[in-house]
């Protein structure tokens, strides 16, 4: 008997010295700017490496995931991946904001460290450029699709870009020219609006003076809230129609906004929180099983994370399978592989191509391209155009 036992347990030790250990790394606003983006997406990756080891996604590893708040600051953000690298020693990175990752771009690309940002700025895969993957459609994408969403409904509209004064809220503005003067669309302003601008009549006001019809937002939840607020407050919710990309809307500019947002247009890539896809269960079952409030749990933030940190398990887990190990290289070789028969397929996000989601190579770094257009109806979004892809942004692109 005691035999048996001692034999069950070297058996155990031996099974606890085969498993190693693999880091990945992220650092984002969980407080400070842009943190109603931030806490709820650094809440997701944090939930799903613990779901991921919990359930042995990655055969005979266990995930060290590093989540860090950088308070939205460029330095905090180089400091803790500088960290990493030498402590724990990450084969990917989970980037966050669009200034950081810029400033980071040819430190990732000179280690060969694959990386897949938050932030969703064309640049960052515009070369020269190897290693930065963007999960979903970029910034400008879903600005000129709104652009061209416009057109349809009104030619030679008076359009207002109100973005966020940032590298991030500037992100698709030149693109969003040059599509303008494609669509024949006037684009009268531009105006940078943080969230604390607590008071927007005066730019309102100014827009209304200049003939604008419609606003752009590239922003966050909270600025855009704020603003349709004021909107409503002076009668123009039904005079200027507005709009936003991917991390303007959602559940959380509803939280937000409350009547207010009725009628909002927003452009996402993502599954909403009502539908029936596969990861929105996984997001479901996930949140509740650690405790997420509903603020986070129904984020489309929270979305984000959830694919940015599934795309990231699942290089790992091909590179084992195909490699028999997880580094860096493989973990490249695994995330460029990800098309065709192989694309990866966890149902966060629309797709144009029936059974793809995901889909990248070594020069398609965008890997789930479809987006839509939904809109605030009777306090819920609601999808108002398919999953569709822009033409006009890969001509005025063009990179």
């Amino acid at each position: 008997m005691k035999r048996i036992w001692l034999l069950a347990l070297i058996a155990v030790l031996g099974m606890a010295q085969a498993q190693k250990t693999v880091s990945l790394v992220w650092s984002g606003a969980i407080t400070g700017p842009t943190s109603d983006v931030g806490a709820p997406y650094g809440a997701a990756l944090e939930d799903y490496c613990k779901y991921a080891n919990e359930q042995k996604l990655v055969p005979g590893y266990t995930l060290n995931c590093v989540i860090r708040d950088d308070q939205y600051q460029n330095p905090n953000a180089q400091r803790i991946l500088e960290e990493a690298l030498d402590k724990s020693k990450p084969v990917i990175y989970l980037g966050y904001s669009t200034g950081a990752m810029l400033q980071l771009k040819q430190l990732v690309n000179e280690i060969k460290l694959v990386t897949l940002p938050a932030s969703a700025h064309i640049g960052l895969i515009d070369p020269p450029n190897t290693y930065m993957f963007l999960p979903t459609s970029s910034y400008s994408e879903q600005i000129v699709a709104l652009l061209e969403y416009i057109s349809k409904q009104n030619k030679g509209a008076k359009v207002a870009l109100v973005v966020n004064p940032s590298p991030f809220g500037r992100a698709p503005v030149e693109d969003a020219r040059k599509a303008a003067a494609q669509l024949g669309l006037n684009i009268v302003d531009v105006q940078e609006v943080g969230g604390n601008n607590l008071d927007n009549t005066a730019l309102l006001k100014r827009l209304e003076g200049a003939g604008v019809e419609y606003i752009v937002h590239q922003n966050v939840a909270g600025p855009v809230a704020n603003i349709l607020k004021d909107a409503k407050k002076l009668g123009l919710d039904k005079k200027i129609q507005q709009l936003g990309a991917v991390y303007t809307g959602g559940n959380d500019l509803i939280r937000l906004a409350g009547e207010a947002a009725e009628g909002f247009l927003w452009a996402s890539s993502y599954y909403l929180y009502d539908e029936d896809a596969p990861g929105i269960k996984l997001q479901k079952e996930i949140s509740k099983k650690y405790g997420r409030p509903d603020a986070i749990a129904q984020s489309h933030n929270y979305t984000a994370g959830m694919l940015a940190a599934s795309i990231a398990v699942e290089a790992m887990k091909r590179s084992v399978q195909r490699y028999g190990r997880i580094d860096k290289e493989t973990v490249y070789n695994a995330i460029v592989s990800m098309n065709g028969p192989n694309a990866f397929k966890p149902g966060f996000a629309v797709s144009t191509k029936a059974g793809i989601e995901i889909d990248f190579t070594k020069s398609e770094q965008t890997g789930g391209e479809g987006l839509r257009v939904l809109q605030v109806k009777s306090g819920r979004f609601v999808s108002v155009t398919e999953p569709f892809i822009s033409n006009l942004f890969r001509k005025v692109h063009g990179k």
